[in-house]
């Protein structure tokens, strides 16, 4: 009987670790700035999610339950969330270093 879980309960621990350790950055290097530090953290936690979800959906196969049609339709769906969160934050932070680069550029021009 345990011979059926045994490779579940591998793959269970495997995923627990690993997913543990995508958390590890966002909560022990906090970033000095809010808006780089909501980034930071964002980013590791959707990569904890895609871990997680994938991990589960392979112990679930392994311990023979057919879920693959919902993990694979959210998984998909957390990866689509993932690039769009990482795009936007792209277009975010550039869009702040150029402000912050012209009022810089402005503040020095009519000093002089």
């Amino acid at each position: 009987m345990l011979i059926h879980f045994l490779p579940a309960i591998i793959m269970f621990a495997i995923t627990v670790g690993f997913v543990a350790l995508l958390f590890v950055p966002a909560t022990v290097y906090k970033q000095k700035n809010e808006l780089i530090n909501f980034y930071w953290a964002g980013i590791w936690v959707f990569l904890g999610l895609i871990a997680a979800f994938s991990g589960g959906s392979e112990t679930l196969f392994l311990l023979s339950y057919d879920s693959r049609l919902v993990a694979e339709g959210l998984l998909g769906a957390i990866i689509l969330c993932f690039v769009i969160f990482v795009i936007f934050g792209w277009f975010r932070l550039s869009f702040t270093a150029i402000a912050a680069g012209v009022k810089h550029f402005f503040a020095k021009t009519k000093r002089a």
